[in-house]
């Protein structure tokens, strides 16, 4: 009889990943220098997911490789690009609920080259991998330019379902990045403000780990607060 993990192994073979047993990886994203001026920083992190779907998930998920490749993708943008966001603090005197967005400002694309898996490993129920991707001299300088003095650091923890599968841990991500903001609007302003819009660059370090029947991710952001609006006097 087929083992889960035998019958993912094609499709991740299929993709170029090769499958190795070995111990489990390291939980700190990093950044390093690459060997010519078109890789001037490899940025790379350690991503993960599921084999199988839970019990009660209401969708089928992609094989393996491509759920993987979509995280990598997904986590890499942060440390990359970055997310634009919007806030909007509750507020009970003025019937307001609390609202938040997260867009990326660029994506890596699917079909990216420069986007490589490296050093699989399979322990089941899970696939690890290290996601990289090589930045030339331009994207290199601009993500330097967030860990200027400019820009605060800030820190939050979110959940996902686990029902989800990737879609858990990008809410997971969400949900770490809005309590991230929350924290530091409320350092920012003494007034509860209308709206709060800005971008952030996923730090160095984001940690994503299982706990029951929740992804918990744990980041560390840079903050650009562009504007803090208030509500108008009256």
């Amino acid at each position: 009889m087929e083992t889960p993990l035998l019958a993912a192994r094609a499709p991740l073979v299929a993709l170029g990943i090769a499958i190795a047993a070995a111990a489990i990886l390291p939980a700190r994203a990093e950044t390093y220098s690459g060997a010519s001026s078109a890789e001037d920083t490899i940025v790379r992190a350690p991503v993960w997911i599921y084999f199988e779907p839970v019990p009660g998930a209401t969708e089928t998920p992609p094989p393996p490789a491509e759920e993987l490749r979509a995280v990598a993708r997904y986590v890499l943008g942060g440390m990359i690009y970055g997310w634009r966001f919007s806030y909007t603090p509750s507020d009970r005197a003025r019937r307001v609920e609390e609202s938040f967005s997260l867009e990326p400002i660029a994506e890596i694309s699917p079909d990216d080259p420069l986007l490589r898996i490296r050093e699989p490993i399979a322990e089941y129920p899970r696939l690890y991998a290290w996601a990289e991707y090589p930045l030339d001299e331009a994207r290199a300088r601009r993500v330097r330019g967030w860990s200027s003095v400019l820009y605060p650091t800030a820190k939050g923890r979110g959940r996902g379902e686990r029902v989800a599968g990737a879609g858990g841990i990008k809410a997971a991500y969400e949900a770490a990045a809005l309590n991230a903001v929350r924290e530091l609007a409320r350092k920012r302003t003494k007034n509860k403000p209308r709206e709060v819009r800005g971008e952030v660059l996923l730090r160095e370090s984001p940690r994503l780990f299982a706990d029951q029947g929740w992804f918990v991710a744990e980041v560390r952001l840079f903050a650009n607060l562009e504007a803090i609006d208030p509500y108008a006097a009256y």
